[in-house]
């Protein structure tokens, strides 16, 4: 629990120093409102993490949080979905009483011939992104969920895959495949097999039942070489290589490197540009602490009670691989949904570290009892 928010606290003074190192040059109007934003959004993510790591302190307070992290994820899936079936966003007909619209809600895209969901997101690729995070929470729930019903045992995991498949995204395919290789191991041995040959049916499914998507989703990695979104990733380093070197250690300020100037589509990149070495170590200081941690409190519960905190250490792969792939920081639901994994796998280790305690925990992992750390 510690480690993960001193590792925040780490986080929040590296990107302060940026702040400071963005007012003391010549800076736009612009880039200050948004410097002051990415600060007050950081904030936000830190207290996000902050609730998972100190604030809970029950072991069936974090399995019901991770419970309603996996429905969440799962209707949001069911979303995607529809829209990926009927070709309508759905959402633009919400109206929420007193409030109203801050900016325009994008029609549904396509890509291949298919159109791409993006259920509540701001784009298709963040929709993705979250439901790979989600993804390993949900197997878990999957795996463990003997007191559910079995609706709601298997129903997210089997949306969240089905949506993640159909979502025509390279970004999803790869941070889902990174999120369930590092859960496998911690998988029971009983229910490896069965958890491979569900996912691997369920392609087939897709693939019979969809004529095109399997030549779609090859094409997306067949013809990575003349892609243009993959082109201009790689151009990318380019222009960030120029702008890291004006300001090596501190960097030019988080969350200034605006869209204008250019689109990085790599978050570890962009953290390069904005806030130079000390924010990137910062950031990947953090994700390994909320991995050990994650680690650490398995390793403290009987193999057959490891499900979930391996799931969380699954989420953060996968969610830290995607920060490669796209600018995450610069949309809303990636960064949040990163840092409460972070603040849980933290808040596990807080409830496992007790040796004379690892009996009761068990107990709780497997059957949601009430138990307090």
């Amino acid at each position: 629990m510690e480690r993960v928010s001193l590792a925040g606290f780490v986080l929040l003074c590296a990107v302060l120093a940026s702040y400071v190192m963005a007012t003391l040059r010549p800076i736009s109007a612009d880039e200050l409102s948004t410097a002051t934003l990415g600060v007050v959004s950081c904030l936000g993510w830190l207290g996000l993490l902050l609730l998972g790591a100190t604030m809970i302190g029950r072991a069936d307070r974090l399995t019901q949080l991770f419970d309603r992290v996996v429905l969440a994820g799962g209707l949001l899936a069911l979303l995607g979905l529809a829209q990926f079936f009927f070709h309508q966003t759905f959402i633009d007909i919400i109206q929420i009483p007193g409030l109203s619209a801050t900016q325009p809600i994008y029609g549904v895209q396509s890509r291949e011939g298919f159109t791409r969901p993006a259920g509540t997101a701001i784009h298709p690729i963040e929709f993705g992104v979250v439901l790979t995070t989600v993804l390993p929470m949900a197997i878990a729930r999957a795996i463990d969920g003997r007191e559910l019903r079995p609706v709601r045992r298997y129903f997210p995991a089997s949306a969240i895959l089905l949506a993640i498949l159909l979502s025509v995204s390279r970004s999803a395919l790869v941070c889902a495949a990174v999120g369930i290789i590092v859960c496998i191991p911690g998988w029971p041995r009983r229910a490896r097999g069965p958890i491979m040959v569900a996912c691997g049916g369920l392609g087939v499914l897709v693939f019979l039942t969809v004529p095109g998507m399997l030549g779609s989703i090859l094409g997306l990695f067949s013809g990575i070489g003349t892609d243009s979104s993959a082109q201009s990733r790689v151009d990318s380093w380019g222009f960030a290589l120029h702008y890291f070197a004006e300001s090596p250690i501190l960097g030019r300020g988080f969350a200034t490197f605006l869209p204008k100037y250019h689109i990085l589509d790599n978050q570890y990149l962009l953290l390069l540009v904005e806030m130079g070495v000390v924010g990137l170590v910062a950031v990947l200081a953090l994700v390994a602490s909320g991995l050990r941690s994650a680690f650490a409190a398995a390793s403290f519960l009987p193999p057959e009670s490891r499900v979930q905190p391996i799931a969380l250490a699954g989420g953060i792969a996968a969610a830290a691989s995607s920060l490669a792939l796209f600018d995450a920081f610069s949309f809303p639901m990636v960064p949040g949904l990163l840092f409460l994994l972070l603040g849980m796998a933290g808040g596990w280790l807080g409830c496992s570290a007790a040796p004379s305690d690892t009996g009761v925990l068990a107990a709780v992992a497997g059957r949601g009892e009430s138990y307090r750390c």
